[in-house]
């Protein structure tokens, strides 16, 4: 039985010093049948070069190799973008500042292939996250949910979103028909993954298999973007679909994030801490309201203006 084909789709922007590396990693592969679609999201460095090089020196080792170019857009619509050209039933994403081990895709299109399961739309493992070298700096440690797939997998996400994108094996159909990425939010990878699952299981795959990079540029780093983003995004799934989060979940989950946003707002909006406060104490007793993560939400765009 002849392997399937598998694509990898690789959204880049601005990151000359590091896609060699990226896109070597994706050539190393142990998995023989790849695709490769890039997408220079209007980079204003040497992006495009290198890719551009990259293709040139490496075309034979990819079924097929497409590189596209498109004005600045953002990671979302890049991201969108480079799944819907290609052709594989299931797409790597990876950033075009990470990279891939060896033997990441082999492992992960194995037990896909293992499960058999028909609603599988996303599955994730273990990440390194790297240095500007490439050095390990730590690795995932949290207790991470059990292998193979999770059918209600929403009930993890909303507390703790474990999917590193450099991990993430998409069913590329399964993406697609839910929109792919929602381009309007800043940080769209949380949203996404909430979204699948409500539809479809996730699945991780045990074992460290990608190094994510941090570095000064990670969207990560912006932190009250990533609150905003956040509060956003627990709000809009609050809104849409609420109902299938246990009310208790619902409190301890805002309990979680009040917490962590507190120890922001303590160092940088000092003003915030009130509202904090009332709100960890209302959560012990009442389910929040959608219009609570919006709230902070807004408080948060509010800063940032």
């Amino acid at each position: 039985m002849s392997l399937p084909l598998v694509s990898v789709a690789v959204p880049a922007y601005n990151h000359a010093p590091f896609l060699t590396a990226c896109l070597e990693s994706v050539r190393n592969q142990t998995y023989p049948r790849l695709e490769l679609v890039i997408v220079d999201d209007g980079s204003t460095d040497d992006t495009l070069a290198v890719a551009e090089c990259f293709a040139a020196d490496h075309d034979g080792r990819f079924e097929h190799l497409t590189l596209l170019h498109q004005s600045n857009r953002g990671v979302s619509a890049a991201s969108n973008r480079a799944i819907a050209a290609c052709r594989g039933e299931w797409v790597h994403l990876l950033g075009s500042d990470d990279v891939l081990y060896p033997n990441k895709i082999q492992i992960q299109q194995q037990a896909i292939a293992g499960w058999k399961e028909p609603r599988l739309a996303l599955v994730y493992s273990d990440v390194d996250f790297i240095d500007v070298n490439g050095q390990i700096l730590s690795s995932a440690t949290r207790k991470r949910p059990l292998p193979g797939p999770d059918h209600q997998a929403y009930l993890h996400l909303i507390r703790y979103n474990d999917v590193a994108n450099a991990t993430v094996v998409l069913r590329r159909e399964a993406f697609l028909a839910i929109g792919g990425f929602d381009e309007h939010l800043p940080l769209e990878d949380l949203d996404c993954w909430l979204r699948l699952s409500v539809h479809h299981a996730i699945a991780r795959v045990p074992g460290l298999l990608a190094g994510y990079r941090r570095h000064g540029g990670n969207t990560s780093l912006r932190q009250w973007m990533m609150f905003e983003a956040n509060w956003d995004t627990l709000g809009k799934f609050a809104e849409q679909h609420g109902d299938l989060i246990p009310p208790a979940l619902w409190r301890a989950c805002l309990r979680r994030r009040l917490r962590s946003f507190l120890r922001w707002a303590r160092k940088n909006a000092h003003e915030l801490v009130p509202m904090i406060l009332n709100d960890v104490l209302l959560s012990l007793i009442c389910t929040p309201e959608p219009a609570v993560w919006r709230r902070y939400a807004a408080r948060c765009r509010a800063l940032a203006a």
